[in-house]
């Protein structure tokens, strides 16, 4: 940890440099080291699949901005899209890889994303977009409800768990697949703030560590660098 700095915060997933400075200004070392690789899926059966889908006409659904990203580069969006997906990073994400898609709802789990398409009540299939490991919620709460839905893996979680050297203040999770991974090389520290990116997260982390973590003032990465600066500058000033 830098000299100048007065707390340490772990990401485990890679930060863009400015959130880096960002944190630096209000001294704190933010350091990144990814629990977890993403792996687009690739293979013809797939990519003839995502041609068909991208002529249009069907209700999609992104719940990662993982998903988004792994499609991106072999699926011209030449055709409108009709969204369904999570808002924060997943919403921000295919604002910039799906020009002129139509957004026909989001929320903050996938389950209130779930109740939404139900509520519409006149949709009969989805097409989810998704990685290997994703929760239940959705797929079972469509089908509940006479939904059909084609589920699409896109990509791969694989993790990548590592034993820390040094201990931090703080530590970012950004994925259920990225507490699984931290956790199982690391125990949890009492003296260790842990803060999740949503409320799914979260779930995983105290399910890990029987504590509640700071939870981010949105589904975003930034949001999430934003509310660890936030908590210990808040440290500071009670201790002046």
């Amino acid at each position: 940890m830098p000299n100048s700095a007065k707390y340490s915060i772990l990401s485990t997933k890679s930060l863009q440099e400015s959130l880096r400075q960002a944190a630096a200004q209000h001294g704190i070392a933010l350091v990144d080291q990814p629990f977890i690789d993403i792996l687009p899926v690739r293979s013809p059966e797939l990519s003839a699949r995502l041609a068909e889908i991208a002529l249009g006409g069907h209700v999609l659904v992104f719940t990662s901005p993982n998903t988004v990203k792994s499609v991106a580069g072999i699926w011209d969006y030449g055709a409108e899209q009709k969204i369904y997906c999570l808002g924060g990073a997943t919403l921000e994400v295919i604002q910039a890889e799906i020009p002129g898609a139509t957004i026909l709802g989001t929320a903050s789990s996938s389950l209130e994303l779930a109740k939404q398409i139900v509520a519409e009540g006149n949709i009969g299939k989805v097409v989810f977009l998704c990685g290997n490991i994703r929760r239940n919620e959705l797929p079972e709460h469509l089908l509940t409800h006479n939904i059909a839905v084609e589920e699409l893996v896109v990509y791969q979680t694989v993790e990548t768990p590592a034993e820390l050297e040094e201990r931090f203040d703080g530590v970012l999770f950004f994925s259920p697949s990225s507490v699984h991974s931290f956790f199982q090389r690391n125990l949890p520290d009492g003296g260790t703030v842990y803060f999740a990116i949503g409320e799914t997260t979260g779930a995983s982390v105290q399910a890990a560590t029987g504590r509640q973590p700071v939870i981010g003032a949105e589904a975003s990465v930034p949001a999430l660098v934003q509310t660890a600066i936030e908590y210990f500058d808040n440290i500071n000033n009670s201790n002046e």
